[in-house]
């Protein structure tokens, strides 16, 4: 379930920015310079497996990924599906 993070106005149009597994997963990667193929290899995961969490095609994962994305991201699971 996406829950909105921040509420922006601008004019009449109100834009909600959503944070989702698939989101903390390209901005951990990318701070950590790899590439999706390098971290799928890192991660002992396919690489069809990573983009298809990257693009929001899977939302729900294994748990088992998403402990070894962690691992290979070297962050803890719970910073991967937070939210805020």
């Amino acid at each position: 379930m996406l829950l909105p993070r921040d509420f922006i106005e601008s004019n009449t149009v109100l834009i909600i920015a959503c944070v989702t597994l698939g989101d903390n997963v390209r901005v951990l990667r990318r701070r950590n310079f790899m590439t999706q193929e390098q971290l799928a290899k890192a991660a002992g995961i396919s690489h069809r497996t990573l983009v298809n969490i990257e693009t929001k095609r899977v939302t729900e994962p294994h748990f088992s990924t998403i402990l070894k994305l962690a691992d290979a991201l070297g962050v803890e699971p719970s910073q991967l599906v937070d939210q805020e």
